[in-house]
């Protein structure tokens, strides 16, 4: 009896030394916190979740419209923390202004709306004009409608979740029909996810019309991937083939485009500029100018999530952009027209000016949903 009770005691010992340690490994690792920056012009407020372990860290802002503000992963094979996107630099005027739409949620349209008019169920509607080219002669210009609603509207915070592997907050937004072009009641929910492999978006869509009536929606992100543009590779997935969507040209549009940016109706394939074997191009002070969208053409060959990946030879990094749309812009004007050695990859859920050519268009009978995500890891 008395060698039993040695033996617990021993064993209760022990457990009592290693209970701090036991602890401290199922604590998990991730905090969600507030933070907010200033200035005279505007109050930006925001979101951060941060993994301890790896300081991993991804900001986003709650009051206007969602943006990703900053995003900062750790490579595993440089083993470094690596800032992958271009951030407003705490500049409250750059994000209220939005001259260069970063880090911005599309909603509830991405890229452009032709002449920013639509109809739906025998109605045309109007909407805010924001993308203004001066052509010559002036009649041949299509004045357009970029990048959605949302971008400067506030969203308010539904949930949040910790848990060991991750953390993620879930901000809401309710289009309640007040908007002249966009009369619709659409419930939208955006869940910002950070864990152990990486970061992610996950945007649910919701018909809240009590009538029976639909609506229309496609969805988009705009991020700038911080990378050497000339010398870097975009690298669509080679799971499907991809076609190129070509869009109206001429002379008569302003360089250096050349283009009014709206789809003809033409997808060029198989299109194989980015399958790996050439980079962007260009110098490193003018890379080459791209400003082209790819459609995955046989996407049911493909897992749930697209891959594609962001190769830069000169930094030695490897992002991947994961998205279940089959739909990418591609930009490369990050230098030419901001001054920042940066590739926007945007994924879309639905075909620039989805609204009126109605490729991928998300149409939403009353009480229906529709989800899709979209995600980064780096190697």
């Amino acid at each position: 009896i008395n060698a039993e009770y040695g033996n617990d005691r021993h064993q209760t010992m022990l457990l009592l030394l290693l209970l701090p340690l036991l602890l401290s490994v199922a604590e998990p690792a991730f905090v969600i916190t507030d933070d907010e920056f200033s200035d005279a012009t505007a109050t930006v407020h925001l979101k951060v979740i941060t993994n301890t372990a790896t300081n991993e860290t991804v900001a986003f802002n709650t009051n206007w419209g969602g943006g990703v503000e900053h995003l900062a992963l750790h490579s595993q094979s440089q083993s470094r923390l690596r800032n992958v996107l271009w951030t407003h630099g705490r500049n409250a005027t750059s994000v209220a202004l939005n001259p260069d739409w970063r880090g911005r949620m599309l909603i509830p349209y991405g890229n452009r709306i032709a002449g920013a008019k639509y109809m739906f169920n025998g109605t045309s509607y109007h909407l805010p004009v924001n993308d203004v080219m001066p052509c010559d002669p002036p009649l041949v210009c299509v004045n357009n409608s970029l990048h959605g609603l949302i971008w400067d509207r506030p969203l308010r915070v539904l949930r949040h979740r910790v848990g060991p592997t991750s953390a993620s907050v879930t901000l809401v937004h309710d289009f309640n029909g007040s908007d002249a072009g966009y009369p619709f009641r659409l419930h939208t929910e955006l869940t910002y996810t950070l864990s152990t492999t990486g970061f992610g978006v996950e945007v649910t869509f919701t018909n809240l019309d009590t009538t029976g009536w639909s609506l229309p929606v496609y969805n988009g992100w705009h991020p700038y991937f911080l990378v050497h543009t000339a010398e870097s590779f975009v690298v669509l997935d080679n799971c499907t083939e991809w076609g190129h969507v070509d869009v109206g040209t001429g002379p008569e549009y302003p360089p250096p485009r050349y283009s009014n940016m709206i789809p003809t109706g033409r997808v060029t394939q198989p299109w194989h500029r980015h399958n790996g074997t050439q980079p962007i191009g260009g110098t490193r002070m003018r890379p080459t100018y791209m400003d082209d969208e790819a459609k995955a053409l046989q996407p049911q060959n493909c897992p749930d999530v697209l891959e594609t990946r962001l190769v830069d030879p000169v930094a030695k990094t490897h992002t991947i952009l994961q998205h279940e749309s089959r739909y990418l812009q591609i930009w490369t004007g990050g230098l030419s027209t901001f001054g920042i050695d940066a590739i926007v990859l945007e994924p879309l859920s639905g075909m620039s000016d989805a609204f009126n050519n109605h490729d991928g268009l998300h149409v939403l009978s009353a009480g229906e949903q529709f989800t899709n995500s979209f995600g980064i890891r780096i190697e």
